[in-house]
């Protein structure tokens, strides 16, 4: 069995400006069988209309998990024969922006957790703490699980970005304090490090450090110029990662789409 996981970042809500038909047709391309949606913004507001539109124009069912900011987070699957949906789990208040918990009978001894999230940009120590909030959501019930989203913070082992073409409210959260301004900026990745330590595998870091393929690691911010959009997997699943590749939003997102 090949599974497809998909993470993107669709910017506002995407429908309010007329993006979303757009990005619909990048994520039918892919064609992924989890999807995780972040900044989902009145999806859930309403008569719900952007959200039973959303399952219409990919073919998938869509359980969005309301966010006290308003930029909900969406976890969605498309069903196979045998998939069997146990139940989902969503906290309006823990996160910033919240997360959505998937739990799926695919066939597998043991349920999988799919979680799609969006970490708090503003502050790494912060999203840290917000990170272990999701690891663990992660490997409940079992230590099976998948984790993607906007985590919006440096993963370890990526390259600097150049920090002088980063807008400094982005410096601000997502580098290290600098003693003098003769010292080079330095990027913060205690998120990352948060994600190592509660034995999540960050999926392409894993898979550009297997590879000797350092494109792997590329920025997904379109802004940013950090790869704040990622994919990581509990132990479990560690040995049947196969691929990974960044997804083009074509104009449509502020955000490249990320697929494991």
């Amino acid at each position: 069995m090949v599974i497809t996981v998909m993470s993107q970042n669709v910017k506002h809500g995407a429908h309010l400006d007329g993006r979303w038909s757009g990005l619909a047709g990048v994520i039918r391309a892919v064609a992924p069988d989890f999807l995780l949606l972040q900044e989902c913004r009145r999806w859930a507001e309403g008569n719900m209309a952007q959200w039973a539109a959303a399952e219409s124009d990919l073919g998938m069912r869509l359980l969005v998990a309301r966010s006290r900011t308003g930029n909900h987070t969406v976890v969605g699957w498309r069903p196979r024969p045998g998939w069997r949906w146990l139940g989902m789990e969503h906290n309006l208040h823990t996160l910033t922006s919240g997360y959505a918990a998937l739990r799926i009978d695919v066939g597998l001894p043991v349920p999988l957790s799919v979680v799609s999230t969006h970490l708090t940009c503003y502050s790494a120590a912060q999203a840290a703490q917000e990170a272990q909030v999701v690891i663990a959501r992660a490997h409940v019930p079992n230590g099976l699980g998948i984790l993607g989203g906007d985590m919006n913070h440096c993963p370890v082992g990526d390259d600097e970005p150049d920090w002088e073409r980063v807008k400094p409210y982005n410096r601000s959260s997502r580098c290290l304090p600098r003693e003098s301004d003769d010292e080079p900026w330095r990027a913060n990745t205690i998120v990352g490090q948060t994600f190592r330590t509660g034995g999540m595998t960050d999926v392409a870091a894993h898979l550009a450090d297997s590879w000797a393929d350092p494109s792997l690691r590329a920025h997904t911010g379109v802004h940013g110029l950090v790869r704040v959009d990622q994919i990581h997997v509990t132990a479990a699943l560690v040995p049947s990662i196969t691929d990974y590749q960044r997804v083009d939003p074509r104009g449509f997102s502020d955000h490249w789409g990320v697929v494991a």
